[in-house]
Formats: C-alpha cells, structure tokens, sequence
C-alpha cells in the first residue's frame, strides 16, 4: 500500500492529464465539426450552381422554343420576319429569356448567402477551447492537485 502523500501525487498527476486530455479531445472535436460544416457548405453551393444550371438551359430551350413559334406563326399569317410587330414579339421574347436567367442568377447568389449566413451562425456555436481558456483550466486543476499534495501532507505528518 502506498502512503497518501504519493497516493496524492498520482491523483494530481492523473487529473491534470485527463484535464489536458480534455482539452485536446475538444479542439479535436471543434476541428473536425468546421471542417464538416466546410464541407456542407460546399455541397450546398455545387447543389445551388447545378440547379441554377439546369434552370438557364430549360429557360434558354423555352426561349429559343418560343422564337421558333413566332417565326413559324408569322411565316403562315404571311409575314416578314423582318417586320416591325414580329421583331418586336421575337426581342420581347429574348427579353423574357434573359429575365427569368438573371433572376435564376439572382435566386442562386441568395441562396448561397444563406447557406454562408447559416453555416457561420452554426460554426459560432462550435465549442474551441482557447489558449485562455486551456490554461485556466489546466492551471485550476493542478491547483486542485497540490491542494490534495499539500493535505496529505498535513495529515501524514
């Protein structure tokens, strides 16, 4: 059996090692949820980009599907593709088109601001143990461990 002095000195010892083992174990934790949430973020703005994507070609095919019915609808009615009122229909129709793509556009950059605003309001939740406050914590437990040194040292003697 060993006396309480050194008894003392082990769970001392032992405590400031579990505390920094903690500590450790924490900034490990904080590390690996950033860099899962880094990742998320960036699946979120691929997923985002592929959709904006497919939505400007589906615009441009309906665009360009709609020309080509004017065309057609004034070519039966007899009229000249170069004619004032079907120019006008054919610009009003690429205007449309370049429309609904720069607000698809628009749509996109919004969410991926919102997916940048949602992944820093959970990264600020993310518990990282500072320089600070490792220290405090590894100096309170080694106090703690030489208060225990000191009184089995009282009793002992």
């Amino acid at each position: 059996m060993c006396d309480p002095v050194t008894a003392a000195i082990v769970v001392g010892v032992t405590a400031v090692a579990s505390t920094g083992y903690s500590i450790y174990a924490q900034a490990k934790s904080a590390k690996a949820q950033t860099k899962a949430l880094r990742e998320q973020e960036s699946a979120a703005r691929e997923e985002t980009r592929r959709e904006s994507s497919a939505e400007i070609f589906d615009s441009m095919r309906q665009s360009r599907r709609e020309q080509g019915q004017l065309r057609a609808q004034a070519g039966e009615a007899g009229l000249s593709l170069t004619s004032g009122s079907v120019e006008a229909l054919l610009m009003d129709s690429a205007m449309q088109g370049e429309l609904r793509e720069q607000r698809t556009l628009a749509n996109a950059e919004s969410r991926n601001r919102s997916n940048q605003a949602e992944a820093a309001s959970i990264a600020s939740r993310i518990s990282k143990p500072s320089v600070l406050g490792a220290g405090l914590q590894l100096g309170a437990s080694a106090a703690s461990a030489w208060s225990g040194v000191q009184g089995a040292k009282i009793k002992a003697g």
